[in-house]
């Protein structure tokens, strides 16, 4: 049996742990704030799979009375010089290679002010696991064969080693990005929410770099996007190719669709929103005129599925609104709507 726990996106705790209890022989333990604990009696590797995770860790331990004081670096640097990592090492090897002795990262976060930051938390441990273990600490994380999160919340630390070479959020085929573009683990979380099935005919009217079409991919469904920037087409495009994903996408403007009525089961989108997009014109006049093309083109008893910091200015005449779910998204706290049935 092993111990781990993976780390989401703040408000979408639910959903990961719906998705990580899909995979056979897993437990949930707890759910937390960002992180979902539970117990693996089978395989690892389907851990990887997972969409609605940004990070998936074995976990080694748990530390108590972490205080908020600078002396909890010397705290923080003992507590890292006890930890016994060679089992969790050798679980990590048996999924793929991994050098002797490893090279390692380390990648924290806490919750509530403290009078130290991250990259002290990084410092004491890596001191602490380097005089233990002998192994060579790297602050790129992207260059290191194992990486240990230390997560805390109150006086609580969780630690725990990555299970993959890399985090599950940097996903091969994100190369090219648009500003506002969404994380994928997010957008995966939205098809969750749509509860799309394969066959289900998608529609994205506000695509960005195709995030949510190309996430769409693992499910198996026939996906339909387009955006307003030729270049946002060209990134989606780009993308799906690093992807193999077989999406549609064109250059069209979401106020305006070249689709026929009742033509998807699905609208899942990420909307203008926030300081990374400009917005020509209010923001209310553009969402009711999407919104009016959604009802238009959406299929007798589907489902939308909207991601925006503007929820009051998202109205429908004849859906009605089942869900919102506030998360927190780049430096923000956007909401996710989700509208089904005629009302």
């Amino acid at each position: 049996m092993n111990s781990i726990f993976a780390v989401t996106t703040r408000g979408l705790e639910d959903i990961s742990a719906r998705e990580l209890s899909t995979l056979p022989n897993v437990t949930i333990d707890q759910v937390a704030y960002r992180r979902i604990f539970a117990s693996c009696a089978g395989l690892l590797a389907p851990l990887l799979t997972l969409r609605t995770v940004d990070d998936v860790f074995l976990h080694v331990t748990t530390w108590s009375a972490i205080g908020r004081a600078r002396t909890a670096l010397n705290t923080l640097q003992t507590a890292s010089a006890q930890l016994v990592l060679r089992p969790t090492l050798d679980i990590c090897k048996s999924l793929r290679t991994i050098q002797e002795p490893p090279t390692f990262s380390i990648t924290a976060n806490f919750v509530g002010k403290r009078n130290y930051n991250t990259t002290e938390i990084k410092q004491a441990c890596a001191v602490g696991i380097t005089e233990r273990n002998g192994w060579t600490y790297l602050d790129n994380d992207a260059e290191a064969d194992l990486n240990v999160r230390i997560f805390i919340e109150g006086d609580t630390a969780s630690v725990g080693v990555r299970l993959g070479a890399k985090s599950l959020s940097k996903r091969p085929y994100k190369q090219q990005h648009v500003l506002g573009s969404l994380k994928p683990a997010v957008a995966a979380a939205l098809l969750s929410l749509a509860n799309v099935t394969p066959g289900t005919r998608i529609l994205d009217p506000c695509c960005g770099a195709g995030t949510i079409l190309i996430e769409a991919g693992a499910y198996g469904v026939t996906a339909w996007g387009g955006d307003v920037d030729r270049e946002a087409v060209e990134a989606a495009q780009f993308n799906a190719i690093q992807a193999n994903a077989s999406i549609n996408v064109q250059q069209w403007d979401a106020r305006a669709l070249p689709v026929a009525n009742a033509s998807f089961e699905r609208v899942i989108s990420n909307l203008p929103w926030g300081r990374a997009v400009n917005i020509d014109g209010p923001t209310q006049t553009l969402y009711q005129q999407i919104s009016e093309e959604i009802e238009r083109v959406l299929a007798p008893g589907g489902r939308v599925v909207l991601l925006t910091n503007l929820p009051d200015q998202v109205r429908f005449r004849r859906l009605k609104c089942n869900q919102q779910l506030e998360i927190s998204l780049f430096g923000q706290t956007p909401t996710i709507m989700v509208w089904s049935g005629r009302a």
